[in-house]
């Protein structure tokens, strides 16, 4: 018997890139097909052959669903068809009556086929790019750019290759003395691996990195007005604002990374209260009360890209927000009203409703 996996996969894949099937031809009965992730079991299942064919289905399905539930981003992918081993049954009696099952063990194994060591990173969007390209030309978030005030931290993420080089440096846009109008640039060069194994690499920008490397090189007090930081072809910019979010939150992106979405707009908390009344005598009394508040959010008018970009949130399977301490609890998105136009006229505002997900309020 033979059995043979006739789908072709790329060493790398975005998840939603995966083969929408995976045919198997053989001429057993039955496969038994097992797909791993990580060495680790995600699905198991036996199949039987229709005109000598296996088809598997939702295989993007399979694997998005245990990377999600193990929160990872990048795994490797290894599916086990397998031909099913026949053993002899002996059935004998012993002089009591009692019945005594054997089974033999075969020496050979069973006839299987494998295709493994297929890199996946976890994404449930598409890109007309192949997946190589994609990752070596974009950080894994959909934005390019962002609005970040001078305490706010920014994590950004790039999958790497064991030991590559690729071109890492920062061009700092700065001025001195409050100077607005007179802005100089510096050309930052990082130079280094950022892994010597394949991985996903995280990367923590903030005005005070760029402001330490400009005021360090220079001997200077200045101020930093924004950075285009790059690595290799991939390109994120930044610009920097003295205004405070009014609020912000953490969530998991299209990558299954978390990402933080800094708040400018005005948040409403509504509070509603329910119970019910009893009377006994002339004294009134409330009892069974429960208590329900809702924060609505209207943001500020905001580009394009980024309204995309907060879609993300308002739909990710865990939102959470900083309650002081780096302590972060969950809250549940709901009332989303979301109409991104790329009209030039338009300005975009996005409006949504949280609530703490364990229903009780943080001082």
């Amino acid at each position: 018997m033979a059995t043979t996996i006739l789908t072709e996969f790329e060493s790398i894949h975005l998840s939603s890139h995966l083969p929408e099937e995976v045919e198997i031809e053989t001429d057993a009965s039955s496969l038994e097909v097992s797909i791993y992730l990580n060495n680790m079991l995600a699905f198991r299942s036996v199949y039987y052959p229709f005109l000598q064919v296996v088809t598997i289905r939702d295989i993007r399905s399979i694997v998005e669903y245990d990377m999600l539930n193990r929160k990872l981003t990048l795994a490797t992918l290894k599916i086990v068809a397998k031909e099913p081993i026949t053993y002899t049954q002996e059935t004998m009696y012993d002089e009591y009556g009692n019945i005594h099952i054997s089974f033999d063990d075969p020496e050979v194994e069973a006839i299987s086929d494998t295709v493994e060591n297929i890199k996946v990173i976890y994404c449930n969007m598409k890109t007309n790019m192949d997946s190589e390209s994609f990752l070596s030309n974009n950080f894994l978030t959909t934005r390019k750019s962002m609005l970040l005030h001078r305490t706010g931290k920014l994590k950004l993420y790039n999958h790497t290759k064991g030991n590559a080089r690729s071109d890492n440096y920062a061009l700092i846009y700065y001025s001195l003395n409050g100077n607005t109008d007179d802005i100089s640039v510096l050309n930052f060069d990082y130079n280094s691996v950022q892994s010597t194994i394949e991985d996903i690499v995280l990367i923590y920008l903030s005005h005070q990195t760029f402001k330490q490397v400009v005021d360090n090189r220079y001997d200077v007090n200045c101020i930093i007005r924004g950075v285009e930081y790059h690595i290799g072809n991939r390109i994120f910019n930044i610009y920097f604002t003295d205004e405070e979010p009014t609020d912000e939150f953490v969530f998991l992106n299209a990558f299954n990374l978390q990402e933080r979405f800094y708040l400018y707009g005005a948040t409403t908390v509504k509070t509603e209260a329910d119970h019910s009344e009893a009377v006994c005598g002339r004294q009134s009394q409330y009892y069974d009360e429960s208590v329900k508040v809702k924060h609505e959010v209207e943001t500020a008018p905001m580009p394009y890209e980024e309204a995309k970009w907060i879609n993300q949130m308002l739909t990710s399977k865990l939102v959470q927000r900083p309650v002081g301490n780096n302590e972060y609890v969950q809250v549940l998105i709901s009332d989303i009203t979301s109409e991104v136009s790329n009209s030039d006229k338009d300005l975009i505002r996005i409006k949504f409703s949280w609530k703490y997900a364990e229903g009780v309020e943080w001082i």
